[in-house]
């Protein structure tokens, strides 16, 4: 599977970040997530939604992600994300933990290499 841009919403002109008006499929992998530091860089998806009372076709909206969506990309369970989020934090602000933070799984298994499984550590690369 792989992240798969369905559109760009926004033109170039003059803006130097290529994140910036990209749509993506959520059929496909999440992007990687920035910072967001504002100005329409938030990770944004393409939904279809089906009205099946009305017979009526697909509807297509597109909307970015909301901070609770990119913790749990990042693997924050959502007790966890509950606990930030009563701390009052802009969403802007969550936007930027998100972005700043490293995948916990990621972490997790790094650490595990690093520290735990040591009957494989002659295989273990040296970081000096």
């Amino acid at each position: 599977m792989r992240v798969i841009q369905v559109t760009n919403i926004v033109e170039k002109k003059g803006w130097d970040n290529p994140q910036r008006g990209r749509i993506y499929s959520t059929e496909g992998l999440s992007p990687a997530l920035n910072t967001v530091g504002g100005g329409g860089l938030e990770v944004k998806i393409i939904e279809q939604k089906y009205n099946m009372e009305t017979n009526e076709g697909k509807k297509i909206r597109i909307r970015k992600l909301t901070p609770k969506e990119c913790f749990r990309l990042m693997g924050v369970d959502d007790a966890d994300i509950e606990k930030m989020q009563k701390t009052q934090l802009s969403n802007s602000a969550q936007y930027k933990l998100a972005g700043n933070s490293i995948v916990v799984d990621v972490l997790y298994h790094l650490f595990r290499k690093m520290f735990i499984e040591q009957e494989n550590e002659s295989q273990q690369l040296s970081l000096f």
